[in-house]
C-alpha cells in the first residue's frame, strides 16, 4: 500500500497572550494614576501658597505703609498714594513688554462709569492713608472693619434692600469693637482728624460697594485684572497730584530728612508696589482656592495685621484695646460667614429653579430647595 501524499495534520495549540501587552497596559494605568496624584498635589500646593501669599502681602502692605510714615519719616500720605499708582503702572508696563500680560483699554461706553470708580477709589485710598499716618494700625484696622455697617445701612436706607436678620445682629460687634478700641487707645494714637479721615475713607469704600460693585466687575472683566489696575492707577494720578499741591505736601517733601537715602527710597518703592501685589494675590486666591477660603483669609489677615503692628510699633495696648480688637475680629468673622452663606443660598436657589427643556416643557429639578442646602446660619 502506497503512503499518503499528505502527512497527517498536527493538532493546533493556542499560544498565550504576549506578556509585554499586559505589562504595557499596567504601565499606562500606573503613569495615569501618578499624573493624577501629582496634579492634585500641585493644585493643593497652589491653593495653600495663594492663601499664605495673600495674608503676607495684605498684612505687610498696611504695616509697611505705617513704617514709611513712622520709621522712614515720610509723612506725606497723598504723595505716597500717588507713588503707589506710578510704581505699579511702571511694573505693569514691564509685564506688557515681556508678554506676561495682555494689554487692554477701557471701552468708550464705560469711560464715565470708570471715571466715577476712579474718583471713589482715589478718595478712599487717600483718606485711609491720611488716617493711617495719624492713628495706630490697630485702631485704623478696627475702624476699617466698620465698612459692612455703612454698606448695610446704605443698602437698606437708600436702595431699600433687605437682608438676613442675622446680618443686623453682626453689625453690633462691628460697632462695639471699634468703640472699645477707641476707649482703650492712648492719646498719642488718636487724633480727631485721623478719625475724620478714616470715617471718610470707609464712607467712600462703602459707596463704591453699594453703587459701583457691578460696574467694577463688568469693567474688570472686559479688560482683565492687570489692565484694569493699570488704568485705574493712571487715572488716579490727576486726582492725587493737585491734592498733594493743595495740602502742601509737594512743598514740604523738599525738607524730608532722608531724601538722599537710597535705602529710604527703596523702602518707599517697596511700599508702593504692595498695592499691585495685593490685587494680584487676591486674583490668585480666587483662581486656586474657594470663596470660603478667601473669606477666612480676610479674617486672619486682619488679626495678623493688628497684633503684629502692636509688637512692631510698640503700641500701648490696654485690656480695653485687646477686648475691642477681639470683638471686632469676632464680629467681622460672624458677618463674613453670614454673607458667605447668603451667597451660597442664592447659588443653590438658582440651581434648583425649574428649567425649560428643548420642547419648552417644564422639567422638575433634580434637587428640591429643602434638599439643596442642609445648613443655614
Amino acid at each position: 500500500q502506497s503512503p499518503s501524499p499528505h502527512p497527517p495534520s498536527q493538532p493546533t495549540t493556542t499560544m498565550p497572550a504576549a506578556p509585554q501587552t499586559e505589562k504595557k497596559t499596567d504601565d499606562i494605568i500606573v503613569r495615569t494614576h501618578h499624573t493624577g496624584v501629582m496634579e492634585k498635589i500641585m493644585e493643593n500646593s497652589m491653593a495653600i501658597f495663594s492663601v499664605v501669599f495673600l495674608i503676607s502681602i495684605a498684612a505687610s502692605k498696611t504695616i509697611l505703609t505705617k513704617a514709611a510714615f513712622k520709621q522712614v519719616d515720610f509723612g506725606y500720605p497723598i504723595i505716597l498714594s500717588g507713588m503707589s499708582c506710578l510704581v505699579t503702572d511702571t511694573a505693569i508696563v514691564g509685564l506688557w513688554g515681556t508678554g506676561m500680560a495682555s494689554y487692554a483699554a477701557p471701552k468708550s461706553d464705560k469711560l464715565w462709569s470708570f471715571a466715577v470708580v476712579t474718583v471713589m477709589t482715589a478718595l478712599g485710598m487717600a483718606f485711609q492713608n491720611l488716617a493711617l499716618n495719624m492713628l495706630s494700625v490697630a485702631l485704623q484696622q478696627a475702624l476699617r472693619a466698620t465698612l459692612p455697617v455703612f454698606v448695610i445701612v446704605f443698602e437698606r436706607v437708600i436702595l431699600g434692600k433687605s437682608h438676613n436678620k442675622l446680618i443686623y445682629v453682626a453689625l453690633i460687634p462691628l460697632m462695639l469693637g471699634p468703640m472699645l478700641c477707641l476707649k482703650g487707645s492712648s492719646g498719642a494714637d488718636i487724633t480727631i482728624m485721623g478719625l475724620t479721615y478714616m470715617s471718610a475713607g470707609v464712607l467712600m469704600s462703602a459707596l463704591k460697594v453699594v453703587y459701583l460693585e457691578k460696574v467694577v466687575r463688568s469693567v474688570r472683566k472686559d479688560m482683565g485684572m492687570v489692565s484694569f489696575l493699570f488704568w485705574l492707577d493712571l487715572f488716579m494720578v490727576p486726582i492725587l497730584a493737585p491734592w498733594a499741591v493743595a495740602n502742601g505736601e509737594v512743598f514740604e517733601v523738599a525738607s524730608w530728612p532722608q531724601k538722599t537715602s537710597a535705602f529710604a527710597w527703596g523702602f518707599l518703592i517697596l511700599v508702593s508696589i504692595m498695592g499691585g501685589l495685593r490685587a494680584y494675590s487676591i486674583n490668585l486666591v480666587v483662581k486656586h482656592a474657594s470663596a470660603l477660603t478667601k473669606t477666612a483669609a480676610d479674617i486672619f489677615t486682619q488679626a495678623v495685621t493688628i497684633y503684629v503692628s502692636l509688637l512692631i510699633f510698640n503700641t500701648a495696648a490696654s485690656m480695653m484695646l485687646h477686648l475691642g480688637i477681639a470683638v471686632t475680629i469676632a464680629g467681622f468673622g460672624f458677618y463674613t460667614a453670614i454673607k458667605y452663606n447668603e451667597k451660597q443660598q442664592k447659588k443653590a436657589n438658582a440651581a434648583v429653579k425649574k428649567v425649560i427643556d428643548d420642547n419648552d416643557n417644564e422639567v422638575e429639578p433634580f434637587l428640591k430647595p429643602a434638599d439643596a442646602v442642609s445648613h443655614r446660619v
